[in-house]
């Protein structure tokens, strides 16, 4: 996983016919995939491949320089990169051939994402022998063993990323990291999920890449030596990822404080223990800081008092201790002025949230979910025109919450008030101005009538009213303004009404839970991407017939322990009676 945005590059033409050694190598690289599935290759047919999707040819010498065969890699609302499963990523399969040895004026090849490689397949040692490469991109590729040292052989290289698949059956590894301090042009690098924990000295290695701007070594299993600072080369880093390492401690010694323009700083999910070093407010450059996930205690906002470039910051799951008021007022005007993102999830806040939360202007995503906050929920939230996320479930907040809060909220797209005893008492005829992506009302009091304002949202793909003192019949508009949600739970309401025939129609849940209401009529028939067994303890009537189920279905038998009234058994009867008194 990896912070850094990564371009995408598509097929480009150029006016020149390419050459003919080098067409015969790019059909020998085709002939080695075995699945294509989203036919980027479909168009390598004729003479002239210099007009071949996502390969690209010098304009006057006909050789190509670039061949981009990237597949599609998640990238999640933080920013950060996640390799998807192979199987189910659509990307090539098969083997690099040796043919593209003869593309000796490549520049930028990028293989990213593709299932180039498997159990025993390793990369290959070829590759360090196309000395033109400027660009090498063989992230996501599901390789296995040791990442070869021919690499370094590669001394044009200005970006190179290895980042492995984590969670596979192969695990890329490296025990000498040496070959890198022969790539002295590099500007970025990004072995995340590389396993170099057999490494102590990595960082005297990557201390010699004078020209380094992006270092990401996520998930690798490092960690950091208690050594005096290096006298290091590492003057030009702008963003360095530490994601999920074995980091213990924050000495003040460590080499990365003395890197002035470091714009992002990510730490989060290690075994951080102690306090913040003071020379966190030495980085005036920072607008990314990732400190979430450890066991960092009294982390102090005074520390920020340098960081008038911040716009991001997370603090999630740290102890910070404190009354959120006084944390807040603790950081200077230019921070709050400037802060896009603040995460303070679980980290033992206290006391109310201050209605002074309204000079932060600029935030467009608040989380201070899994804390100790009391009190009222503040008018001033409303006046935040920035806010796209506010998350506040896991509290004590009590008070009212009506459509004033949200009045000028218009890029509102998630919002989680869950496990708060607040009331909600939002207007029949309201009309919000925002389009809810996400809504999460759990466990509050949002009843006894169903909310009518949600018939406008209708991009939610998650909602969760369950447990909200709803007593009502089910609107008739329900089912098709939320047909294209994946979860969806109005659970321990008293929720009644007949359900729809069929909820086929529903392609996109994953969940859907009904239980503990008052609904009546036939069990709809279920759309196949969710399991036969969301609608069990549900209070049906004492005899309901069910409608026959989908093959999908008569191909489970379902435990009395998962359905707890209901036991489904194609086998014995296509349709069947369920019978149970309540």
């Amino acid at each position: 996983m990896s912070m850094a945005t990564s371009s995408s590059y598509v097929g480009e033409t150029s006016n020149r016919s390419c050459i003919a050694a080098e067409r015969a190598a790019l059909l020998s690289f085709k002939t080695g995939m075995t699945s294509d599935p989203a036919k980027r290759l479909d168009s390598w047919r004729g003479h002239d491949c210099c007009q071949w999707s996502r390969v690209t040819c010098d304009n006057k010498t006909g050789h190509v320089v670039k061949l981009s065969l990237r597949n599609a890699i998640i990238k999640d609302d933080k920013n950060f990169v996640w390799c998807m499963p192979h199987g189910e990523s659509g990307g090539l399969e098969g083997k690099i051939s040796s043919s593209l040895l003869a593309l000796q004026h490549l520049k930028h090849l990028d293989l990213s994402g593709n299932n180039l490689g498997g159990v025993g397949v390793t990369i290959p040692k070829f590759l360090g022998s196309i000395k033109s490469l400027t660009y090498l991109n063989l992230a996501c590729m599901n390789f296995d063993e040791g990442v070869p040292p021919q690499l370094g052989n590669l001394s044009r290289l200005l970006h190179l990323n290895l980042e492995a698949t984590v969670f596979s059956d192969t695990l890329l590894h490296s025990d000498d990291i040496s070959w890198l301090s022969r790539l002295g042009l590099l500007r970025s690098l990004d072995m995340s999920g590389v396993n170099l924990s057999t490494i102590p000295d990595w960082v005297r290695v990557v201390t010699l890449l004078p020209s380094l701007e992006v270092l990401q070594l996520s998930q690798c299993g490092l960690s950091l030596q208690h050594e005096p600072r290096l006298h290091s080369n590492l003057s030009s880093v702008q963003v360095l990822d530490l994601y999920s390492n074995r980091i213990d401690t924050l000495s003040p010694t460590y080499w990365f404080w003395d890197v002035l323009i470091i714009k992002e700083l990510d730490l989060s999910s290690n075994k951080i223990v102690g306090q913040l070093p003071d020379a966190i407010g030495n980085m005036p450059s920072l607008q990314t800081l990732r400190l979430g996930d450890n066991y960092l205690s009294g982390v102090k906002s005074e520390l920020f008092k340098n960081s008038c470039n911040l716009s991001w910051l997370e603090l999630w799951s740290n102890e910070i201790d404190q009354d959120m008021s006084d944390f807040m007022e603790g950081f200077p005007a230019c921070t709050k002025s400037k802060l896009r993102s603040l995460d303070l999830s679980a980290t033992n806040l206290t006391g109310r949230i201050p209605s002074s939360i309204k000079q932060w202007e600029n935030l467009t995503d608040l989380q201070l979910s899994d804390n100790r906050l009391v009190g009222s929920i503040p008018l001033g939230i409303g006046k935040m025109t920035n806010l796209r996320s506010l998350i506040l479930n896991n509290n004590q907040l009590n008070g009212s919450v009506s459509e004033e809060h949200f009045a000028s909220l218009v890029y509102l797209m998630e919002l989680s008030l869950s496990h708060n005893p607040v009331h909600i008492t939002i207007s029949s005829n309201w009309i919000p101005t925002f389009n809810l992506e996400v809504a999460n009302f759990a466990s509050t009091k949002m009843g006894p009538h169903f909310p009518l304002w949600l018939e406008g949202q209708k991009d939610i793909f998650e909602l969760d009213i369950s447990a909200a003192g709803i007593v009502d019949l089910v609107p008739d508009w329900f089912w098709t303004v939320f047909s294209n949600v994946s979860y969806v739970n109005i659970s321990c309401n008293q929720i009644s009404g007949r359900l729809p025939a069929t909820l086929e129609f529903m392609t996109s849940a994953q969940m859907l839970d009904l239980n503990s209401n008052g609904f009546t009529g036939l069990l709809p028939l279920l759309p196949e991407s969710i399991s036969p067994g969301i609608l069990y303890r549900d209070h049906f009537p004492r005899t309901l017939e069910l409608q026959c189920l989908e093959s999908l279905y008569c191909s489970q038998t379902i435990s009395m322990e998962q359905f707890q009234y209901m036991y489904v058994n194609c086998s014995i009867c296509k349709c069947w009676i369920f019978q149970k008194t309540f």
